[in-house]
């Protein structure tokens, strides 16, 4: 005779699958509060913002898992609906109040593609694919800022940037722990390509010079890899985790009292 399934097994469908990359929840974490910083306040649509944001991001999780196993799997299936359902109501019920945060929702939508579509093609993990997902995580800033205020306001993009150049930064530096001085030349183009960006926004008055500043985090830290890269290579994933998630916290504080003042 079979077993009858225990409870524990029927229903584990009902757990929730949340994503497993924390570096990615907490640039996400990072640029919502900045945005909220930015516009001064917390109301009603800003915590709908926030569960906005949460389960659009946590969307792609059992999206993702889909299209890698290549089956139709209850407990993915159930998961992909339920954050689906809620990222596209509180999206709605956003965008009905603030029309102009369609614009957000167009770029939003071309990044989970992008991120699919290389799911798909198995190449989740290159350097364009990785860098389009931390501009779709800097999103995350000038929605919470519009959706809060109801205004988009044309320093958001400069932001925006600013948040995307920072934080994509670990690509590169995670991958000085695993390949050495073979993405030295990658890393140091990046970092040269971002200030050109960054100085070429304050020309524009898109970003203030005392926002631009906080580039320095990332710099500081490429410069202080480089010289201690043999220690660096040695240090465990979880260490170069906290230290990235460190200094995403610092660059949040440092962004948030330049925006304070």
């Amino acid at each position: 005779m079979s077993k009858a399934p225990s409870p524990k097994n029927q229903w584990s469908w009902a757990r929730p699958i949340l994503s497993p990359e924390h570096g990615a929840t907490v640039s996400l974490g990072v640029c919502f509060l900045l945005g909220v910083w930015l516009a001064g306040r917390w109301n009603v649509d800003t915590t709908l913002a926030l569960l906005t944001v949460f389960a659009a991001f946590e969307l792609q999780v059992p999206l993702t898992l889909l299209i890698r196993r290549r089956q139709l799997q209850s407990r993915l299936v159930v998961w992909t609906g339920i954050y689906g359902l809620v990222a596209a109501a509180g999206a709605s019920i956003l965008w009905l109040r603030t029309p102009v945060l369609g614009r957000i929702y167009v770029v939003t939508l071309g990044v989970l593609l992008v991120n699919l579509l290389s799911v798909h093609h198995k190449g989740q993990k290159t350097i364009p694919n990785e860098l389009a997902v931390f501009a779709g995580l800097g999103l995350a800033l000038p929605f919470a800022f519009t959706a809060t205020t109801g205004l988009m306001i044309r320093e958001l993009l400069g932001l925006w940037l600013l948040c995307t150049l920072v934080l994509s930064s670990a690509v590169f530096t995670v991958r000085l722990r695993l390949f050495g001085d073979q993405a030295l030349a990658r890393a140091a183009a990046y970092h040269v390509a971002a200030l050109a960006i960054l100085f070429l926004l304050v020309q524009v008055d898109l970003l203030a010079p005392a926002l631009a500043w906080t580039f320095l985090i990332p710099l500081a830290k490429l410069v202080a890899i480089l010289f201690w890269m043999d220690r660096y290579r040695h240090l465990k994933v979880t260490h170069i985790g906290l230290m990235e998630t460190g200094l995403a916290v610092l660059f949040a504080l440092w962004a948030g009292m330049v925006l304070s003042g």
